[in-house]
């Protein structure tokens, strides 16, 4: 037994001294082109456009007419979502997107707060800020930028806004405002996508700091979820002197040595402080973690390798473009084991996100 700890032991810290270099705190800011051809010599415009989203009768009625035409494969039986997303579902929700969402009312919603555009290393970015309608005398509101992620949007952000720039209307102190800048990533809802290739998570961050830049923020706070989440990270990595608070709903927090004892922790449970519970969430490893890691993650292996395939394939196709988006709602609510369509409350609220998400393609 104790020879085995030994070895174990051994093990692990030649493992652990191999794989724990030196990180990096902080990232090269940088700089880069991303608009079509080559960066200009003259300077980048960077006035800043009021926005506004815009829809029309022939629009609704191109949409219209792709919903009617979409052919559907009757499911397998008994499959429920096993397969991916299931047609007999799909109908519902495209009978109800096609029937019963007022488009024109979501519109005016979307609207409910101001748009901008600025250009930035060559793209047009989208955003909206909203400014307190009142402040505390002699108080200043704090700057956050919120940073969206797949496949959602700025509009996310819609419900908490008013609790975030005018608190005391909705019971809360006012002992924190804030005045909020929600930008889209490039490529998603109204900003530009790359002419290029390379447009990363830290080439994004840079960008959302010069925005900030621009809108007079030299110091601000930021948050972010899903490729938000990396995003402010980077921003924070890149200028950490600048953000002065990140906060994140999806952090990822992998040590090396960690992950070592994903591994051994069965043969060795009380070598590395695991519990009998612990072993039971964790066990089998490999079905628990990577069997439904792979089976929930097939989107993100065609999309990492062949995304030009997926849209030109989907760019005829309506209901294929919200179908994507709807089962990602469906698979992060989902229990494991469980492919079954959870409550996703109100459909309108997936819809205008829909909106939003499908305005790229």
């Amino acid at each position: 037994m104790w020879l085995e700890i030994l070895l174990a032991s051994a093990l692990g810290l030649v493992i652990y001294w191999f794989f724990s270099g030196d990180k990096e705190d902080t990232l090269p800011l940088g700089d880069g082109w991303w608009g079509p051809g080559a960066r200009p010599t003259a300077p980048e415009d960077e006035s800043i456009r009021p926005f506004k989203v815009e829809t029309s009768d022939e629009e609704l009625n191109d949409l219209y007419r792709r919903i009617e035409k979409v052919r559907l494969t009757p499911p397998l039986e008994n499959s429920r979502f096993h397969y991916g997303f299931n047609s007999s579902y799909l109908k519902k929700v495209l009978s109800y997107w096609r029937d019963e969402f007022d488009w024109r009312k979501q519109v005016a919603v979307l609207n409910k707060y101001p748009h901008f555009k600025t250009k930035i290393e060559g793209l047009d970015i989208h955003f909206i800020h909203v400014k307190p309608p009142q402040l505390p005398a002699g108080r200043t509101a704090k700057p956050l930028l919120m940073v969206h992620g797949w496949p959602g949007c700025f509009f996310e952000f819609y419900n908490i806004i008013p609790l975030l720039t005018d608190p005391k209307s909705h019971g809360l102190s006012d002992e924190h405002v804030f005045e909020v800048i929600c930008p889209s990533i490039p490529g998603y809802g109204y900003s530009e996508a790359s002419s290029k290739k390379g447009l990363n998570s830290v080439a994004t961050a840079r960008i959302f700091y010069k925005l900030m830049l621009r809108l007079g923020f030299q110091e601000f706070y930021a948050q972010g979820g899903d490729w938000g989440s990396l995003i402010c990270t980077n921003i924070a990595q890149l200028v950490p002197s600048h953000v002065k608070g990140l906060h994140l709903n999806m952090a990822f927090v992998v040590r090396n040595f960690h992950t070592l004892t994903l591994f051994l922790g069965p043969r060795f449970r009380k070598l590395f402080g695991y519990t009998e519970r612990d072993m039971e969430l964790m066990s089998p490893l490999k079905e628990k973690m990577f069997y439904s890691l792979i089976r929930e993650s097939g989107y993100m292996h065609i999309q990492c390798t062949k995304p030009d395939t997926v849209g030109a394939c989907r760019e005829g196709a309506r209901a294929g473009q919200g179908e994507a988006v709807y089962i990602r709602s469906i698979q992060e609510g989902s229990q494991p084991g469980d492919p079954r369509p959870p409550p996703l409350g109100p459909r309108s609220q997936v819809t205008t996100s829909l909106r939003s998400v499908l305005e790229l393609f």
